[in-house]
């Protein structure tokens, strides 16, 4: 495993900025959303007391290390215990309420089996159209599995973003917080969201 050196300088190395909720990381931003996402700051002093991985005046190519950095917590998710689990999740980014609204994905062996709206869901906000009808539920190709949110960061990351602000949970490694901005002349859409409350579904699939 990693020394707390090497993850605290990958994790703090970003081209915008980057939150971690991991113990063993630096956190230089926070992006909270209530009952949902907790995360709290530490300062480069207190993440380790050792000395820098790094000579002084190194050159660093800080996509690759961001990269490595979302390896690392990738890594920590592929030590879960199954492939069947449930979550939290919001977007953030959204022309309608429903699209935002918060929801619960259900995974099962892998794959994405089942989005719900979660009990404080708001789907509508008065801004919808007339005779505008909102989804009896949410439609489940618009979500994805933490696998799949991986990718989806990955893939962000190397799209060259103007802002990049990441979260990652302490326990399971899956990505908890996202901002990832793009130029505004850029083709790419902003990706946003936030996810929690990760629970692992025992037994059998049903």
């Amino acid at each position: 495993m990693k020394n707390s050196a090497a993850v605290a300088f990958l994790i703090g190395i970003s081209i915008g900025s980057v939150v971690s909720c991991s113990s063993n990381t630096v956190e230089t931003e926070v992006t909270t959303l209530p009952a949902l996402v907790s995360a709290r700051p530490q300062t480069a002093g207190s993440a380790t007391n050792s000395p820098s991985i790094l000579p002084d005046g190194a050159e660093v190519d800080r996509k690759a290390a961001l990269l490595m950095g979302i390896d690392v917590h990738r890594q920590l998710w592929a030590t879960r215990p199954t492939d069947n689990y449930k979550f939290g999740f919001q977007w953030n980014v959204g022309d309608y309420a429903y699209q935002t609204a918060n929801v619960e994905v259900r995974i099962i062996k892998g794959e994405v089996d089942r989005v719900s709206w979660a009990e404080n869901a708001v789907r509508t906000d008065g801004s919808e159209p007339d005779g505008f009808i909102v989804p009896n539920e949410p439609k489940a190709e618009d979500y994805y599995s933490v696998d799949g949110l991986f990718k989806l960061i990955e893939e962000g990351v190397k799209a060259n973003p103007s802002r990049i602000s990441l979260g990652f949970d302490s326990v399971f490694g899956f990505p908890t917080s996202v901002i990832i901005e793009f130029p505004v002349v850029s083709e790419r859409k902003d990706i946003s969201f936030f996810a929690a409350q990760l629970v692992p579904i025992p037994g059998p699939p049903e």
